[in-house]
């Protein structure tokens, strides 16, 4: 299923479980009952589930075929350039509120690292204005499945 001459790092392998890792400490950690606590009116925890299962599909078929077919490559750069968004929301708020917010641990220890080695080995492999491109829209994607998540 992995072409070998992906534009795309293999360790990019490591984005899947690495979702559903995220994904299961802001569950059993209670995001939606924090966003509630600390912004009033929250994400339900219906919403959370909907918006979090596109998300999981979406990662799934991107990473998957940004590992298979080279012009898919940028996938793996937005999902990267997301997680790292992610994990410094989290941080923030965490520091912001003072109440820990479900999802910081995995963000630090899994994100960030994860997400710092997927940029550095796809910037050398993605001509310069694709891999920019690619991360703002990953900055976009997280604007857009935030906003999704609140309204």
């Amino acid at each position: 299923m992995v072409d070998r001459d992906s534009v795309a790092p293999r360790i990019a392998l490591l984005l899947l479980p690495a979702v559903f890792l995220h994904v299961a400490e802001e569950w059993f950690g209670g995001f939606p009952a924090w966003t509630g606590a600390v912004l009033g009116d929250g994400v339900s925890p219906e919403r959370f589930l909907a918006v979090n299962a596109v998300g999981l599909v979406l990662f799934t078929v991107g990473t998957l075929a940004a590992l298979r077919y080279s012009g898919a490559a940028w996938l793996v750069v937005s999902f990267a350039a997301l997680f790292i968004v992610n994990a410094v929301l989290h941080t923030l708020a965490t520091l912001g509120w003072g109440l820990y917010s479900p999802g910081l641990i995995t963000g630090l220890l899994v994100y960030i690292p994860l997400g710092i080695v997927v940029l550095r080995k796809s910037a050398s492999r993605l001509p310069k204005p694709v891999f920019v491109r690619a991360i703002l829209f990953g900055v976009l994607f997280h604007v857009v499945a935030t906003a999704t998540a609140l309204s």
